[in-house]
């Protein structure tokens, strides 16, 4: 277990955001959903880099568990979306939880996880090497576009793959 005792830069918004994640946690634990944690807040928890930013939480769990996952959270009063890029949006004020489908998006990532414990929430983990795999494939769907959104988008993943990189193998 990877238990996280560093705080990022954005400290406020990630103690909020955190306790959002419990409670989405929570919703999912109802209804038999074990979802896989990744992208910022998984690059954080292995790297522990007082220096990241982590905006939002992103979780994965299969497509066909969108809709009961969706209502359940609806009743909790937790605001979401299900999109047509195959992403569950649980969003509260400026805290977003997403929800990837895994067929879709994580489907040829090796299944080895890590469990990473921020307080008393614990998350089940991608493993680093899935976690690579999956900023690697980030960065070349985002190296041709030509629009800001996508360079700063480009830049962000660029600098979690170095910070991956730099750790040693897990």
């Amino acid at each position: 277990m990877i238990e996280v005792l560093a705080t990022p830069r954005n400290q406020k918004h990630f103690s909020s955001l955190i306790g959002f994640a419990r409670e989405v946690l929570e919703v999912c634990d109802e209804v038999g959903i074990e979802p896989v944690l990744s992208a910022s807040l998984a690059v954080f928890a292995y790297s522990q880099s007082p220096n990241m930013e982590v905006r939002d939480v992103d979780l994965s769990c299969s497509e066909s568990q969108f809709p009961r996952l969706r209502q359940a959270l609806r009743a909790r009063g937790i605001d979401c979306r299900i999109t047509t890029w195959h992403v569950l949006q649980a969003r509260r004020g400026d805290l977003k939880v997403e929800f990837d489908a895994t067929e879709y998006w994580m489907g040829d990532i090796v299944e080895c996880y890590e469990l990473a414990k921020f307080g008393d929430v614990q998350f089940r983990m991608v493993g680093i090497d899935g976690l690579r795999v999956l900023y690697r494939r980030g960065l070349i769907d985002t190296a041709d576009k030509a629009d800001d959104n996508s360079k700063v988008k480009h830049q962000a993943i660029r600098e979690k793959l170095r910070s991956l990189d730099s750790l040693a193998d897990r």
